[in-house]
């Protein structure tokens, strides 16, 4: 049986208490026990990943596609095993898991070579001796709160090109199905990435959801509209999809 904990500021930390993880197809079946976070965790989270993202930023898009890729090709090389975990946890088929992991780990090498086309533009101006550019930077820190029904998927496609683009990423997955984020977060903190790059916080919407989404100094919030996982912000976010 798992024993997973949130991944807070480059450390594994206890949270307030924890949960049972339990396969909804046969009860019986404990998949893991996993740490909730506190408050405090946010805060933590949020806190160290304003320096690393400027870390990360100045890393080079060389050494940014190169941790993608690891984490693409361990998540594709792993697919049955992280497969089976994520068929046990969220009760679907286990083709179906297997074949979810495999694509997350797609995403992954897909914005590794993403992140070495970061490129800017240049157009001419209606107005002589004016130059018109355009250069892409980082947002900053962002939120990412995923849903249950594809867990690895749906977090990967947002948190793949948060990080090939030079941010960081504080991720809330959905409460449901903690053993799959826990996975995918043990593969990312054994990259060669700045402490507190990327934070997992687990637990409820109600809680940990809405403290994440209501703080003031993160710069993207990325989550799926008026699920549980995803309580209304009382504030609205600079950029939110």
């Amino acid at each position: 049986m798992l024993s997973g904990q949130n991944f807070v500021a480059g450390e594994w930390r206890d949270g307030a208490d924890w949960v049972e993880d339990i396969n909804p197809s046969d009860v019986t079946d404990v998949v893991g026990r996993f740490s909730q976070a506190r408050p405090s965790d946010i805060h933590d989270a949020a806190a160290a990943a304003q320096g690393a993202q400027r870390e990360w930023a100045a890393a080079g898009l060389e050494a940014r596609a190169t941790v993608l890729d690891a984490i693409g090709r361990e998540l594709m090389a792993r697919s049955k095993e992280l497969g089976e975990l994520l068929s046990r946890e969220e009760g679907k088929t286990l083709p179906e898991g297997v074949g979810e992991v495999y694509r997350a780990g797609q995403f992954f090498t897909y914005f590794a070579a993403e992140a070495l086309r970061n490129l800017g533009a240049s157009a001419d101006s209606v107005r002589a001796g004016v130059d018109v550019l355009v250069e892409r930077e980082p947002l900053g820190v962002v939120a990412i709160i995923s849903p249950w029904n594809f867990p690895i998927a749906t977090a990967s496609w947002k948190i793949a090109p948060a990080l090939a683009f030079g941010n960081a990423v504080i991720w809330k997955p959905a409460s449901v199905t903690p053993a799959s984020a826990w996975a995918l977060t043990e593969i990312i903190s054994r990259q060669a990435i700045p402490k507190g790059l990327f934070n997992l916080v687990m637990g409820s919407g109600s809680t940990i959801g809405r403290e994440l989404a209501a703080k003031a100094d993160i710069q993207g919030l990325s989550s799926p509209a008026r699920a549980p996982s995803a309580p209304a912000s009382p504030r609205s976010p600079p950029r939110a999809s």
